[in-house]
C-alpha cells in the first residue's frame, strides 16, 4: 500500500516521510492528541518481518528513558505498523523536519566534541544496562540507530534485538565484532564493540569503514578517555556498562589531571618523532652519566641491533602506553595554561558576552594583519567581523614597524572552512549563552584559538591607538600568540613538553 502526507493510520496523521527501504517506510506523524510520533510501516512477509516481530516481542518488557519507547503495534495480513516516540528535530523547526540522529549530526557538523560524546555515552550505557539486565543484546548499534528524544540520547531500532547467545549473524558491517563474524552468537561484549566504533565515527567524522585511519588534514580533538574506551572496547571483551564507564573515568596512574576535556591523537609520524626524541634523550643521559664517573674515556658504544629484532610485543605496548601518557600529560598541561588565561581574561564570568563575537568572527590571515598594521587607516584597524584593506602611502611609525616585526611569528593561519563549520555547530547547540560559551572554551580547540585571536587583535588595536609598544605589551602579545600556535599545532607543544620534562 502506498501512503502520502495527510493520510491517517491508527489514528495518526502522516506528516513527512523520513525513511524508505525495501521492507517499508518510516514517517513522522501526529497522533490523536497532537503529539509527534514516528510510524514504522513494514510489509508483513518474509524473514525481515518475522525478525522484526521477534525483536518487538523480545523488547516488550524493556522500559527505560534511554531506550526508544514503543507506543503501539498493529499487525495485519499486509503490514506491521509500529508507533514510537519521534526523534527531536535537528533543524529546530527551521525548514523541513530532520530526525536528530547521530548519523544526521555527523553529516551536518562533521564531528562531535568530547563533552557531547561523553553525554551521549552516559545515556546509551544506561539504556544498554537495562537491555542487558533483561538478557537481551541489541546487535545493531550504529549512528543511524542513536536518536535524541526530548534531549536524551536514545537507542532505537529494536528489529534485531535477541536474547544473548541466540540469533543468527545479522547487523551492520563495520560494527560487527570479530567474534560475531566468526559465527558466534551475539553477547553483551559485542554491543560494546559496536559502541566503540560509534565513538570512532563521532570523534573523527569518518565512516566506520575508515577505521582505524585518522583525518590527515586537520587536528583531531579527542578526550583521552574516549580514545581509551574506543581502543579497549574494540580490542578487548567489555562485559558491562560499568566496565565501559570505568574506561571513560580512568586517569593516568602517575598524574591526576585537573582538566581532561581536550586531548589530541598522535599521528603516526608524531609518534615516531617523539619516540625517537625520547630514546635519544635517554641515550644521551646514559652517556653523560658515564662520562661524569671519572676521567677515563668512555668506551665506544656497541652497535645496537635493529629495534624490530630486540623489542618484544610487550615492550612495544609499554612504549606506546608511555607515549599515550606523555600525550595526555602534555595536552593537560597546555589546557591548564589555556584555561588559566581565559579565567584571567574573565571569559568564564562574562555571562556569555563573548559567544556572539566568536560566532560571527571572520578569519584574517597573518599576512593581511601585518599589511593592516603598516598601511591601514582607522581605529580599530583589525576588526572582528569585517576587515577592509586600505592601502596608503604613509610612512609607518616606529611602533608600527616594531609591531610588524613582532607579528612575523603570527602563525599558522586559521582555516576559514573549519571555523565556519565550528561556528555552525555551536550556533545549533542548546543552552544559555554562558553555558554554550563555557562548553566551547573548555572543549573546542578551534574556538579556543579564535578567542585568543580576538584578544590578540584587540591588543594590536590598542597598541596602534596609543602608538606605543611597551615591553609588557610585547610580552603579552607573544604569550597569546604562543598559546594560539600550540593550540593549532599540538604536536609542537608535545615536543616542547618532552624537552622540558626530560630535563627534570
Amino acid at each position: 500500500m502506498t501512503y502520502n502526507a495527510g493520510d491517517t493510520i491508527c489514528n495518526c496523521t502522516l506528516l513527512q516521510k523520513c525513511g524508505n527501504g525495501a521492507y517499508g517506510e518510516v514517517w513522522l506523524a501526529i497522533d490523536a492528541i497532537g503529539a509527534n510520533v514516528a510510524l514504522k510501516i513494514i510489509k508483513n512477509s518474509g524473514r525481515y518481518s518475522e525478525r522484526e516481530l521477534t525483536g518487538l516481542k523480545n523488547y516488550k518488557d524493556c522500559n527505560h528513558p534511554n531506550l526508544l519507547k514503543i507506543r503501539y503495534v498493529e499487525i495485519t495480513d499486509e503490514q506491521i505498523i509500529c508507533i514510537m516516540d519521534a526523534a527531536d528535530d535537528l533543524n529546530h523547526g527551521n525548514g523541513e523536519y530532520q530526525p536528530d540522529t547521530l548519523a544526521n549530526r555527523l553529516r551536518k557538523y562533521g564531528r562531535l566534541d568530547g563533552k557531547e560524546i561523553t553525554d551521549m555515552l552516559d545515556g546509551l550505557l544506561s539504556g544498554l544496562e537495562e537491555l542487558h539486565k533483561q538478557g537481551l543484546v541489541h546487535r545493531d548499534i550504529k549512528p543511524d540507530n542513536i536518536l535524541w528524544v526530548n534531549g536524551r540520547a536514545t537507542l532505537a531500532d529494536v528489529g534485531l534485538i535477541a536474547f544473548e547467545g541466540a540469533g543468527s549473524l545479522v547487523g551492520t558491517p563495520g560494527f560487527l565484532s570479530p567474534r560475531v563474524l566468526e559465527g558466534n552468537p551475539a553477547e553483551a561484549s559485542d554491543d560494546f564493540y559496536a559502541l566503540g566504533k560509534v565513538i570512532y565515527c563521532a570523534l573523527t567524522g569518518l565512516a566506520v569503514s575508515e577505521y582505524p585511519s585518522l583525518p590527515a588534514d586537520v587536528t583531531i580533538s579527542m578526550d583521552a578517555n574516549l580514545n581509551r574506551a574506543l581502543r579497549e572496547s574494540c580490542k578487548n571483551s567489555i562485559r558491562s556498562s560499568d566496565e565501559f564507564r570505568k574506561l571513560l573515568a580512568q586517569r593516568s596512574k602517575d598524574k591526576q589531571p585537573t582538566h581532561a576535556n581536550i586531548k589530541v591523537i598522535f599521528t603516526v609520524c608524531g609518534i615516531l618523532v617523539i619516540a625517537c626524541i625520547l630514546l635519544y634523550t635517554l641515550y644521551n643521559k646514559e652517556n653523560t652519566s658515564e662520562l661524569n664517573r671519572g676521567n677515563e674515556p668512555s668506551k665506544a658504544p656497541a652497535v645496537l641491533p635493529p629495534v624490530a629484532a630486540r623489542v618484544t610485543p610487550e615492550a612495544k605496548d609499554t612504549q606506546l602506553q608511555k607515549l599515550e601518557t606523555l600525550n595526555e600529560d602534555a595536552m593537560n598541561d597546555l589546557q591548564n595554561k589555556i584555561q588559566a588565561k581565559f579565567k584571567e581574561l574573565g571569559f568564564f564570568s562574562d555571562n556569555g558576552k563573548l559567544l556572539s563575537v566568536l560566532l560571527t568572527y571572520q578569519v584574517v590571515s597573518g599576512e593581511s594583519i601585518r599589511e593592516l598594521v603598516l598601511s591601514g587607516r582607522g581605529n580599530p584597524r583589525i576588526r572582528i567581523t569585517a576587515v577592509n584593506m586600505r592601502t596608503t602611502t604613509k610612512t609607518p611609525t616606529v611602533t608600527e614597524q616594531r609591531l610588524f616585526s613582532l607579528l612575523m611569528d603570527y602563525a599558522p593561519d586559521l582555516s576559514v572552512q573549519t571555523v565556519r563549520s565550528r561556528q555552525r555547530y555551536w550556533q545549533n547547540q542548546p543552552g544559555t549563552p554562558a553555558e554554550k560559551q563555557n562548553r566551547m572554551l573548555t572543549s573546542d580547540p578551534v574556538m579556543q584559538a579564535l578567542a585568543l585571536d580576538a584578544v590578540i587583535r584587540s591588543g594590536i588595536n590598542s597598541i596602534l591607538r596609543n602608538n606605543q609598544l611597551t615591553e609588557d605589551n610585547k610580552n603579552g602579545l607573544q604569550s597569546l600568540m604562543r598559546l594560539r600556535y600550540y593550540l593549532l599545532t599540538p604536536e609542537m607543544y608535545k615536543l616542547d613538553y618532552l624537552r622540558r620534562t626530560s630535563k627534570d
